[in-house]
């Protein structure tokens, strides 16, 4: 089988489970097949060492530690189907210093709400997808999911289908944020069309449902507008909340069912200390 059909292939099959994830680890995979393209069966562990060292030269040692991860996945999934004879058990990522997971500060979150104007439509709608990834600590992926039907006047939370395992999961947002903008953003959005979705492309003619590229952009820019050197995405946001929470006394369970993380492990990387925290440990601790 040749290296395109194998990835064609294999991207097919991931779709099922996840389509984010097939979409992602598509570029990853091309990179291989422009590199070296033959067949899968003649595909060798030394063809993904010089492979691993062509990356290193390119790219930062996240990049390279990420790429490794989806060709383990890659030939784990080629094996299975005897297409390959690499194993995938010896491909390991580069060890490097992984810079501290940060949440978008307080501070950070009212200077960021503090350039929109919420009497304006497309401002409105921002503001609320603000609140909204703080308050919740949901995906990208399933903010843009929501849909009009999923928010009461009356109850400042909604059920949702979790991204990872397709669970459904209860998130809540503040009762001010729920009266002072989400509602008046409901009454905004009504008014615009009767497609389901909760939030719209305003910038475009058909005024679809927003994508997660949109919001990492929106995002951006309304912190480049607030004046902030941190470079802030939207998945900051969960980090943020994993902290709050456990600020408050939350346990590890508690955290992984709010932010609808399928293990625990997953939940405990969202609460690596950051400087402060680490510091108060260590004075009590004294």
């Amino acid at each position: 089988m040749t290296i395109q059909q194998a990835i064609r292939n294999y991207t097919d099959w991931k779709v099922i489970r996840s389509p984010r994830a097939a979409e992602i680890y598509q570029p990853y995979l091309r990179r291989l097949c422009n590199f070296r393209d033959k067949d899968t069966k003649e595909y060798t562990d030394r063809d993904i060492v010089e492979f691993n060292h062509h990356l290193s030269a390119k790219c930062n040692p996240p990049t390279v530690a990420f790429s490794c991860r989806i060709m383990k996945n890659f030939f784990r999934y080629l094996n299975s189907t005897q297409e390959s004879s690499v194993n995938p058990f010896l491909i390991q990522e580069p060890r490097y210093a992984k810079k501290p997971r940060i949440g978008v500060s307080d501070e950070d979150f009212k200077a960021m709400c503090a350039t929109l104007n919420p009497w304006e439509t497309n401002d409105l709608q921002k503001l609320t997808i603000l609140h909204l990834l703080r308050d919740t600590g949901v995906r990208v992926g399933e903010l843009c999911d929501l849909n009009v039907n999923q928010i009461s006047s009356t109850e400042n939370f909604t059920s949702i289908e979790n991204k990872k395992n397709k669970n459904t999961r209860w998130i809540m947002w503040g009762k001010d944020f729920h009266h002072d903008t989400l509602l008046r953003w409901l009454g905004s959005r009504i008014c615009l069309n009767q497609k389901p979705n909760l939030f719209l492309s305003l910038d475009h003619k058909g005024r679809g449902r927003i994508t997660p590229r949109t919001v990492e952009r929106w995002t951006r820019e309304i912190a480049a507008e607030a004046g902030i050197v941190t470079r802030i995405h939207p998945h900051m946001f969960r980090h943020a909340k994993a902290h709050r929470m456990k600020a408050s006394g939350a346990d590890l369970k508690d955290i992984q069912m709010m932010l609808g993380h399928v293990s625990p492990y997953s939940a405990l990387m969202y609460l690596n200390f950051d400087k402060n925290e680490m510091l108060a440990n260590a004075q009590r601790y004294l």
